[in-house]
């Protein structure tokens, strides 16, 4: 089972479209800066995006939830933004923020936990769960990444990150 996972497209598409169409999808997930963008997706290209909402979401998005929690593949996922737990790598609390987001996902029984809002990729293991951020898509980022999740077994996880 193969997991597309994008974040903060910004309403650009463009390289989101890009990464759907590399490969087949079982789960595509967008991890919120816009929701619009994930709404778009699905009609333009006739899949199913899941979507939460980001810090930076325009009047009109659809209302979703700040945190997702779901099985794929035998394997339960907890998926947020970021800036709900103030994820940032430019205030020296990078570390702690990430220890709370594996703290979160472990006591939602999660694996797995999926983050964006960084615009910076990331595959990192903490206290037992693996953290996935598939950097960003948008206009301004210089690398435009994505990330695959990929669940095999019901219990083998393994994630890689692809640039655009």
């Amino acid at each position: 089972m193969n997991i597309l996972v994008i974040s903060d497209t910004h309403g650009h598409t463009e390289s989101a479209e890009k990464a759907i169409n590399a490969e087949s999808w079982d789960h595509v997930v967008h991890l919120g800066d816009t929701a619009l963008d994930a709404v778009a997706l699905a009609a333009d290209l006739g899949i199913d995006v899941v979507a939460l909402r980001g810090n930076n979401e325009y009047p009109d998005s659809p209302v979703l939830d700040d945190e997702l929690i779901f099985d794929a593949g035998g394997v339960k996922f907890y998926a947020i933004h970021g800036h709900e737990l103030d994820i940032n790598p430019w205030d020296g609390k990078m570390e702690e923020a990430l220890t709370e987001l594996a703290r979160k996902a472990e006591e939602a029984g999660a694996r797995v936990a999926l983050f964006g809002h960084t615009h910076q990729p990331m595959i990192r293991e903490v206290e037992g769960i693996l953290l996935v951020n598939p950097g960003g898509l948008g206009l301004g980022d210089k690398k435009k990444t994505y990330a695959v999740v990929s669940v095999s077994d019901g219990s083998e996880v393994s994630a890689r990150v692809e640039q655009i």
